[in-house]
């Protein structure tokens, strides 16, 4: 690295790019939605005894409901009782596994961010440095310059 202060300037920017950039991909991960995703976060709830079963995936949609025919029998409200003990249930894990998803990205983040300060408090030091220099250099030159106009 150089004692440059507009090369340590131009780091530390890039440092702060860096990281607004790695907040934003944090963001976007958060948000999508696609079905297309393998990755994407899928729980399923169940009731009756699992003759009800529910998938919830990321975003908070529910992709099925599974209900056995054999509960026709027992009547309507019971089973819409059944979906919908089933649907909480499987929102229920989902927000559980969200939650784990997002302690997990937090922490990635927290790590990251930690070394890019410790990086950062290095630049800083190179710059202060770097300044350092430039007003010694300009003291040294405003002494030849107060010598030259005594000895002239």
């Amino acid at each position: 690295m150089t004692n440059d202060p507009f090369s340590a300037a131009a780091s530390l920017d890039e440092l702060l790019t860096q990281t607004q950039q790695a907040l934003s991909s944090m963001r976007a991960r958060a948000v999508e939605d696609t079905d297309d995703d393998p990755g994407r976060l899928r729980a399923e709830g169940a009731a009756a005894g699992g003759r009800v079963r529910a998938v919830a995936v990321q975003g908070g949609r529910i992709e099925s409901v599974t209900v056995d025919p054999a509960l026709a029998t027992a009547g309507w409200d019971s089973v819409c009782g059944q979906v919908v003990e089933a649907v909480n249930s499987a929102l229920a894990e989902l927000d559980t596994q969200v939650s784990a998803s997002a302690r997990a990205d937090v922490d990635a983040l927290a790590a990251r961010l930690g070394g890019l300060q410790e990086q950062s408090m290095r630049q800083m030091e190179m710059f202060s440095q770097a300044m350092e220099g430039v007003v010694a250099r300009l003291n040294r030159a405003g002494d030849g310059a107060a010598r030259a106009d005594r000895s002239g």
